[in-house]
C-alpha cells in the first residue's frame, strides 16, 4: 500500500504564517506524527501534498518522501489528490489518503486497515472499490456522517453536516477522513466527480458515493480508538491532542517498568527513551533525544534536553541538563546545577547552585556549591577537564581551558587560572583586611 497525505491548507483558524502542519507538538511538526504512524504501519512510500509556504514544509521534512504541489489552494480534498495523480497512475493497489492534521491516528489501526482489505479480498473474494476510517462518538457535531446499507459495512454516501438532514445528524458514526481507495478506480473518479456547487471545491468524499454507483463497494473500518478521528484546525485543538499524545507515550513507558508521578505534569517528548524502574517526579520536562538510565530518578522541575542519564543516578529538584550530556551511573545533580555538554563521571555529586559547561568530571569528584567553569572567552568555548576524586570547593571559579589532576583539591572561593597537578591544594584568595570601625561608619552615612 501507499499513502497520500495532504498537507497543503494554510489553517486559517490558527493566525499563522507557519504552515499547520508545522505547528509543533511535543517538539516535532504536527506532521512527523502522521508520517512516524504511517511507517510504523508498515507503508513505505509516502506522497505528501504541499501548497501553502510548500518550501518551508519541504524543508521541514527532508527526504524519504515525494512531494505534490497543489495549485489552487481551494480546490479542495480531491483536487489535492488530483495534484498527486503522478504518484500513483501506474499503480494498482490501494492508496491510502490521509489529513496532515491528523496525527491521532495510530500504526495500529493503519495495520488493521490493511489486514481488513486483504481479508475481505481473501475470504469474501471482494474486490473492494475503498474503505473509509471511521468511529462512533456521543456527540458527532461537525463531523460528516457515514449513511450505511442497513445491517452491513456498506457505506452508501457520507454526507457532511451542513447538508444533512434530521435524520442524518442522528447518525454517530462519523468519516475520520482517512481513506483506502484502489488506485485505479480511484483515478476514473476524480475525472468524472463535480465540484461543489456552494464552494466550487472538489470533495474527497464524493469519490465513495461514485464508486458505490458504478456497482464498487465501499465499506467502513473502525478506529481502534475514538481519538483518532480528531483533527486539529485551532490551537485549542492542538493543544488538546497534544495532551493525549503526551499521556500516550507517558503511558507506554509505565507499562515498561517507569514509574510518572503526577503525570499529567511531565513533559516527554517522543525520541525520550528509559530505562526500567526509572521514577520521574511532578513538573519534569524530558526533551530530544534523551535516554535515562536503568533505575534513575528524576527529581521534580528538572528539564533534561538531548542527554545521557546514568543508571542509578539521580537529577534535581530544579536541576537542568542539556546538550549532549552524558551522566554516569550514580552520578548526582541537584538543586540548581546546570550542566551542559559535558561528561559526568561515576559517583559524581554536585548538588547544589553549580555550573558545568563543556566539562568531564572525573569519577567520585565533588563541586562543590556555587562553583563554575568559566567556558567562554568571548570568542570560543574552551573544555575543563576535572580528574578522579578532585575536590572542587564552594563558590570556586575554574577558568577554562583548565586540567584538573586526579586526587587534587580547589579550596574555596579559587580562582583557578593554571593547570593543577594530581595531587595538589590550590588556594588562590586575596588577603582579608578588617578596618576597625569602618563598618559602622559605613552604616551611619
Amino acid at each position: 500500500m501507499k499513502a497520500l497525505v495532504l498537507a497543503a491548507g494554510l489553517g486559517t483558524r490558527f493566525k499563522s504564517k507557519l504552515p499547520k502542519v508545522l505547528h509543533p507538538i511535543l517538539g516535532k511538526p504536527m506532521i512527523w506524527f502522521v508520517l512516524d504512524t504511517l511507517r510504523k504501519g508498515g507503508i513505505k512510500e509516502i506522497g505528501i501534498v504541499v501548497g501553502y509556504r510548500k518550501e518551508m514544509v519541504m524543508d521541514a521534512l527532508g527526504g524519504g518522501v515525494s512531494f505534490y504541489i497543489q495549485e489552487n489552494p481551494k480546490g479542495g480534498t480531491a483536487d489535492a489528490v488530483r495534484s498527486a495523480l503522478e504518484f500513483f497512475k501506474d499503480y494498482e493497489g490501494y492508496l491510502l489518503i490521509t489529513n496532515g492534521d491528523s496525527p491521532l491516528v495510530s500504526p495500529e489501526t493503519i495495520k488493521n486497515l490493511q489486514r481488513f482489505i486483504h481479508m475481505t479480498e481473501e475470504y469474501e473474494g471482494v474486490a473492494l472499490g475503498g474503505v473509509v476510517l471511521t468511529s462512533v462518538l456521543d456527540d458527532p457535531t461537525g463531523y460528516g456522517r457515514i449513511v450505511k446499507e442497513k445491517g452491513t459495512d456498506r457505506i452508501l454516501k457520507i454526507v457532511e453536516e451542513k447538508d444533512a438532514d434530521p435524520s442524518q445528524k442522528a447518525i454517530k458514526e462519523v468519516n475520520a477522513g482517512v481513506y483506502a481507495f484502489r488506485a485505479d478506480l480511484l483515478k476514473e473518479a476524480l475525472e468524472n466527480i463535480k465540484p461543489s456547487e456552494v464552494t466550487g471545491e472538489l470533495y474527497l468524499p464524493e469519490v465513495v458515493e461514485w464508486m458505490r454507483e458504478r456497482g464498487a463497494e465501499v465499506r467502513s473500518f473502525m478506529a481502534t480508538d475514538p481519538y483518532e478521528v480528531i483533527g486539529v484546525n485551532t490551537r485549542w485543538e492542538l493543544s488538546f491532542v497534544e495532551n493525549i499524545i503526551k499521556l500516550k507515550i507517558i503511558r507506554f513507558w509505565s507499562e515498561r517498568g517507569v514509574t510518572f508521578h503526577m503525570p499529567e505534569t511531565v513533559w516527554v517528548e517522543p525520541d525520550v527513551e528509559f530505562g526500567k524502574d526509572c521514577e520521574v517526579f511532578q513538573g519534569v520536562v524530558l526533551k530530544g533525544k534523551t535516554r535515562v538510565g536503568e533505575g534513575a530518578r528524576i527529581l521534580p522541575y528538572t528539564v533534561i534536553e538531548d542527554s545521557e542519564i546514568g543508571p542509578g543516578s539521580v537529577v534535581g529538584p530544579f536541576a537542568r541538563i542539556r546538550n549532549g550530556t552524558t551522566l554516569d551511573e550514580k552520578a548526582e545533580i541537584g538543586n540548581f546545577v546546570e550542566v551542559k555538554n559535558s561528561r559526568i563521571g561515576r559517583g559524581v555529586k554536585a548538588k547544589h547552585l553549580a555550573y558545568l559547561g563543556d566539562a568531564e568530571v572525573g569519577d567520585e569528584s565533588n563541586i562543590g556549591a556555587g562553583a563554575i567553569t568559566a567556558n567562554y572567552d568571548g570568542r570560543r568555548k574552551h573544555r575543563t577537564k576535572i580528574g578522579r576524586r578532585v575536590f572542587v570547593g564552594s563558590n570556586s571559579l575554574l577558568v577554562a581551558p583548565l586540567k584538573l589532576g586526579d586526587l587534587s583539591y580547589i579550596a574555596g572561593g579559587s580562582v583557578i587560572t593554571k593547570d593543577v597537578e594530581p595531587g595538589d591544594l590550590a588556594v588562590e584568595r586575596s588577603k582579608l583586611r578588617i578596618l576597625k570601625g569602618k563598618g559602622k561608619e559605613k552604616l551611619q552615612d
